[in-house]
């Protein structure tokens, strides 16, 4: 699987069949520019979306998004199981964040979960290759705090982090940045690329969470 980053919480994930596209509306909304995308699945996470259809289309974005591998683009927004070129994707009841499996590689997109987030339901997720976590903190995200539970719960091989201070931004008070992350957890195994090429990964006892930025 490839993940690569739009900006603030949107990412793409390939595989030769599908594509899949997280929160471009929240992308549209941040300020930062929304190039246009090809993606076969669009995932929406924000609790004022759940069970709304035609949202692309409704926002004026469905011109900014086009199918891949598909005639037409599947939008998701409640929660399920669903089936899709391959991929397992599922949002529990009550839940803001997708699990994305592809075969035996897992993908948790967490969304834009803030503080009213019960971090219990970050249990018993089984082993994630991935996660991809919003930590701007301020007023728009879950605190550190929080942060912390949930890497604990999910203990990941790789953190995507995502939604933090960025010049350009139209959203958000107080939001932290990429270096007071950095600092507050004492992160030493970090690095940025341009993308991500994921394959699944043997169980390591102890293993350091290595986190990558995505540009």
């Amino acid at each position: 699987m490839k993940i690569k980053s739009l900006g603030w919480s949107s990412f793409l994930l390939s595989t030769s069949d599908i594509t899949i596209l997280t929160d471009p509306l929240s992308l549209k909304k941040s300020g930062l520019s929304f190039s246009k995308s090809k993606a076969d699945v669009v995932l929406f996470s924000g609790k004022e979306l759940r069970g709304k259809e035609n949202i692309l289309l409704e926002n004026d974005i469905l011109k900014k998004v086009e199918p891949e591998h598909r005639d037409s683009v599947i939008e998701i927004s409640s929660p399920g199981e669903y089936e899709i070129g391959g991929m397992m994707i599922r949002r529990d009841v009550d839940s803001p964040f997708y699990t994305i499996d592809e075969a035996v590689l897992r993908v948790v997109y967490m969304g834009l979960i803030d503080n009213s987030l019960d971090v219990s339901q970050a249990k018993d997720l089984g082993d994630v290759d991935v996660l991809i976590l919003p930590i701007g903190n301020g007023n728009l995200f879950i605190d550190y705090e929080k942060i912390e539970k949930i890497l604990n719960y999910i203990d990941p091989t790789i953190l995507l982090p995502c939604a933090y201070q960025k010049e350009g931004l139209k959203v958000g008070k107080d939001l932290k940045s990429r270096d007071d992350f950095i600092k507050y957890f004492g992160f030493t195994n970090v690095r940025e690329e341009t993308y991500l090429n994921v394959t699944p990964s043997p169980e390591q006892e102890n293993k350091n969470i290595e986190v990558i930025f995505l540009n």
